[in-house]
């Protein structure tokens, strides 16, 4: 079958996959209970993969095989058997056996003939083992462990994003090191979609698939200056968490097998495939703070097909309350009285910012179905689908400035933005065998659309008469991909093992639509004051709290095509020695053009438990056709030289007139170089060690460029009929990068006899980026003294995120007792300014998670636990220059939030 992903269950499943093969079950007693419970099993002689999967999904037990188990066939098993009577039964004469191990995983290994006896001391199963087949990164018919592989790959289980009071995206950054998160606190889009990067990149350069299959990207694109990409990268918290049977994490370039996106390396989400029983699980919390209260409710159930096939269903729900980590304001709110004494209203409440997370309430759904028709078609699909809408309260506007009208809000008003989002894809397909060649052909469409609206407002430069709530703008993302994939093995003269080859086409359609809002929200009106303090002062323009769209320089839609076709061929010149190589040609009908990337991948057995392997290719991301079309406009606070201050700015299109003016230029792909050399030593079952080095040459990168303004463009303002105040941003191929780093992970799974067991991890990533090159400024600039790309701009690339992330765990089974807890080190990062003077800087944070388990009943299990158990927050330096508005003064850069400590409780109802 031509995707790796495709044969999700024949190479992957076989139950273990579904989890690490020692996930946590309920012990003993399930152990001793799959060995009495017996069923009746109808299962014809053929692959053992196949008898050993529908074993799994019949009896619900977890089976975990090592890849090279793949080829061997089974006899019948038709009768009346337990768990380990039909497996025995698939078996016979294979050479092979089955052992239980004491939390009731049925482990397949060489039978005792074949492999030295175990200590006299040792009871069955009593050697835990680390051993993970996994599917990313593998075409055609061949199954890797996460050691064998020849790119570095982490897999996370179900379990563990369920675990504790975290979503998906904080559940990956504490289990895979190189994985970073922007905690943003923007008051935007950004603050709820928060944007997450691997190895050093944006969130733009991770492709995400799910059981093989490409992720359509959302409609929200970043905007906030410190991640000011443009892109609309999919946004994992979508996808219901109850759905997830495990994520497998390539840390790795692989545009050229998988296309777009993939620079910095893909996460592919496995769905769950359990075709009975199901689990309820209702979450409680809230932050120290006494805020922020969190309400949860998972669903996942389980049901058969006919011809064994199955159907999953999976649903969330989930609503949080907000945050405010504010401070009170010193400055003055009101305006002086006739004789020059201040206001008594001065002495109220000054704690009037609300700088936290967003509210918001959503609900995610999915389905995830298999039907075999026969021996040679196997038909499949999947489906999510979401509603979210959050509320994010803004910095609060005074009576006394240009953005508020008295005679309206007499007190001053809190601009209160929100969006209703609604997003969906649906993927059909089959996949089956022709001859020698196995086939797989799919189809996806996506649709991804956010309506935002301000309420509590008002538009100041419209006078008294302006209405306080607005529709603001709508984004919408449109994606239709098919894929039709081939791959077979050929048996050659002088390999040791059959050489894979797989080969495909992709075709995919992208359409990305602005609608312009209320006229008079983008309106900039006339109203001049005519007494008090601001007296002949012109009052802001554009509705309060957010960006507006509209006018001129609005963008409509734009829309493109590519086609893509692949090749990739693995083989082995020796038994210890395997090369893979993989070619990619990409046509796109927009400023894109063609793009043809390639990579070669080996992995060497140095002794039978080390291993070297590396990587070397080149790839590609093409622009977001949001990157070319974004435009809004905005008067709110910003950090200028350390301080908060009021910027009236306009971010413009590449096709605009606006924006052709200013330099703008239709967007090239970013092309990429990545180099990896690493190795992998596994001592032992239940040992592992890997270490990867890597570097990314990054050319052509996209980015958002300073505020361009002031006299020197004045005119150019003018003929656009905006203020001379005004400043003015757009995307544009603006620099050239290179990241280099270290990834190094160990994981020891420790028999600790009457004491249970004992899941240690050691995690470590070091990353930096260099700037290379900044790209000429553009000929109509060039004279005026402006910088494309200024100092500010270039900290968040080089010195916003941690150079360094350590993160140890320990997870601790005992009987019905679980212990899970966790320390990750970030490392010191800075926020510069223009002006040097003005950086901040923040030390290195160690967090503390725990949580811990009870199962009270076979199937009902209590958790009770703390994120950031210390109450840790980032140090507050964030406005060296002063914080009159009394906004969070903990900056806008950290990698962890300033949210502090958060306590938890979990119910789980397994049936």
């Amino acid at each position: 079958m031509p995707h790796p992903f495709a044969i999700r269950f024949k190479r992957t499943a076989l139950a273990m996959l579904l989890g690490a093969p020692l996930a946590a079950l309920p012990g003993m007693v399930q152990a001793q209970q799959a060995e009495s419970s017996q069923q009746h099993y109808q299962i014809p002689a053929g692959p053992l993969e196949q008898a050993l999967l529908s074993i799994a999904r019949q009896s619900g037990r977890t089976i975990s095989f090592a890849p090279e188990l793949g080829s061997v066939h089974s006899t019948a098993v038709d009768g009346t058997y337990s768990t380990q009577q039909a497996i025995d039964q698939a078996l016979q004469g294979t050479g092979l056996a089955v052992r239980v191990s004491k939390d009731g995983v049925f482990i397949i290994v060489p039978a005792p003939a074949a492999v030295a006896a175990p200590p006299a001391n040792a009871a069955q199963g009593d050697i835990p083992t680390l051993d993970v087949v996994v599917s990313t990164g593998v075409r055609g018919r061949s199954a890797r462990t996460v050691t064998s592989s020849p790119t570095p790959i982490d897999v996370i289980r179900g379990d563990q994003l369920s675990a504790g009071g975290i979503g998906l995206k904080e559940a990956l950054d504490k289990a895979i090191p190189s994985l970073y998160i922007r905690s943003s606190h923007r008051n935007n889009n950004d603050s709820v979609m928060k944007p997450t990067g691997l190895r050093g990149l944006s969130a733009g350069h991770v492709l995400v698939l799910i059981n093989g299959k490409r992720r359509h990207n959302s409609s929200l694109y970043q905007r906030t200056a410190e991640d000011e990409t443009g892109v609309n990268p999919v946004d994992l918290d979508l996808i219901p968490t109850s759905s997830i049977d495990r994520i497998e994490v390539l840390r790795d370039g692989a545009a050229a097998q998988y296309g777009s996106d993939a620079i910095a390396g893909v996460v592919n989400i496995i769905l769950k495939s359990n075709d009975h029983g199901g689990e309820l699980v209702s979450s409680l919390g809230q932050y120290y703070a006494g805020d922020g209260e969190t309400y949860k409710q998972t669903w996942n159930q389980g049901f058969s097909l006919p011809n064994e096939g199955f159907v999953n269903l999976a649903l969330d729900a989930r609503k949080n309350a907000r945050t405010d980590r504010s401070i009170s304001a010193t400055d003055q709110f009101y305006a002086r009285l006739p004789d020059g004494s201040l206001d008594p209203r001065e002495s109220d409440n000054r704690h009037r910012a609300y700088g936290g997370s967003p509210e918001s309430k959503g609900i995610n759904a999915s389905y995830n179905a298999e039907l075999p028709i026969n021996d040679a078609l196997q038909l499949y699909s999947f489906s999510t689908i979401s509603k979210r809408e959050p509320t994010v309260w803004h910095n609060y506007r005074r009576p006394n400035s240009v953005n508020n009208i008295p005679e309206v809000y007499s007190n001053g008003f809190v601009p209160k933005y929100s969006f209703e989002e609604i997003d969906y894809q649906a993927l059909f397909g089959g996949r089956g065998t022709l001859g020698e060649w196995d086939w797989d052909l799919s189809s996806s469409y996506a649709y991804s659309r956010t309506k935002h609206n301000v309420d509590e407002t008002l538009n100041a430069s419209l006078g008294p008469s302006s209405p306080t709530s607005f529709w603001l703008y709508t984004w919408k993302n449109k994606e239709w991909t098919n894929n039709l994939d081939f791959s077979r093995t050929f048996e050659l003269d002088g390999l040791s093992k059959p050489l894979q080859f797989a080969w495909g086409l992709q075709h995919r359609y992208e359409k990305y639509q602005i609608d312009a809002g209320d006229p008079l929200s983008y309106a900039i009106g006339d109203y001049v004051f005519s007494s008090g303090p601001l007296a002949g002062r012109p009052a802001a323009p554009g509705a309060q709290g957010t960006y507006q769209v509209g006018g001129a320089e609005a963008a409509d839609a734009r829309s493109r095509n590519n086609y893509s076709a692949y090749f990739d061929i693995g083989l082995n010149p020796t038994d210890k020695w395997f090369v893979g190589f993989a070619g990619r040609h990409e046509r796109f009908d927009d400023s894109a053009g063609n793009v043809t990337i390639g990579k070669l991948s080996s992995r060497y057995e140095l002794t039978p438990t080390l291993a070297i392997r590396g990587n070397f290719g080149n790839g590609f991301k093409a622009p977001s056709l949001s990157q070319s079309i974004a435009t809004d406009s905005t008067c709110t606070l910003g950090r200028i030289n350390g301080v908060s201050s009021q910027v009236c700015s306009q971010r413009v299109g590449v096709y605009t007139a606006l924006g052709q003016a200013l330099g703008a230029q239709p967007l090239k792909p970013e092309r990429s170089t990545d180099f990896s050399l690493g190795l992998t030593y596994e001592p032992a079952a239940n040992l592992r060690f890997t270490l990867d080095a890597y570097r990314i040459a990054l050319r052509d990168r996209i980015a958002s460029t300073g505020y361009l303004g002031g006299s020197a463009v004045s005119q150019i303002l003018s003929n656009a009929g905006l203020p001379d105040y005004y400043q003015i941003k757009y995307f544009a191929n603006a620099l050239d990068t290179r990241t280099h780093g270290i990834d190094a992970v160990s994981e020891y799974l420790q028999d600790a006899g009457a004491w249970g067991q004992v899941r240690w991890n050691l995690a470590y990533n070091w990353n930096e980026t260099d700037i290379t090159k900044i790209h000429d400024t553009p000929a109509v600039l060039q004279a005026t003294g402006l910088t494309l790309f200024d100092r500010q701009k270039q900290g968040y690339l080089t010195e916003s995120q941690p150079k360094s992330k350590l993160i140890l765990g320990v997870n601790w089974k005992y009987r019905q007792i679980g212990v899970d807890l966790k320390l990750t080190r970030y490392s010191s990062i800075k926020e510069l300014e223009n002006n040097p003077l003005y950086d901040a800087s923040y030390g290195a944070k160690w967090l503390t998670d725990l949580t811990l388990s009870w199962q009270a009943l076979d199937n009902l299990t209590l958790e009770l636990g703390a994120n950031n158990l210390f109450d840790v927050k980032p140090d507050a330096n964030g406005f060296p220059g002063g914080n009159p508005q009394g906004l969070p003064p903990y900056g806008y850069v950290s990698p962890f939030g300033f949210n502090g400590g958060y306590y938890f409780t979990n119910l789980k109802f397994t049936y």
